[in-house]
């Protein structure tokens, strides 16, 4: 699963593909630092394209629904996707991938 939504860069160009570069557990505060890259397409992704650009993200465990104080943890990319659009999707939301649905 990655994430579906056109964004034109300043630099002229624009990716259409939004895929998850890395995911970083912080134990002490329970989050997940995310890097979404985003490409030019998926066939872009598939072919090892580096993305055009990264997002960065910061995930609580909470919002996975995981507690990470009590057992071993392993966040789906599902997941990590899911709290992604909640949050650029939020009511209000001006960022550059509201709008954005899963791929």
């Amino acid at each position: 699963m990655a994430l579906s939504k056109t964004v034109p860069l300043p630099n002229g160009t624009t990716a259409a593909y939004w895929a998850i570069a890395s995911m970083q557990l912080v134990p002490k505060s329970s989050t997940w630092n995310v890097q979404l890259g985003g490409y030019v397409s998926s066939d872009a992704y598939t072919a090892g394209s580096d993305p055009l650009t990264t997002r960065y993200f910061v995930v609580t465990s909470t919002a996975l629904g995981i507690d990470v104080s009590s057992s071993t943890v392993t966040a789906t990319q599902t997941a990590i996707y899911a709290a992604i659009l909640a949050v650029v999707n939020a009511s209000g939301s001006t960022d550059t991938l509201n709008g954005a649905a899963s791929a």
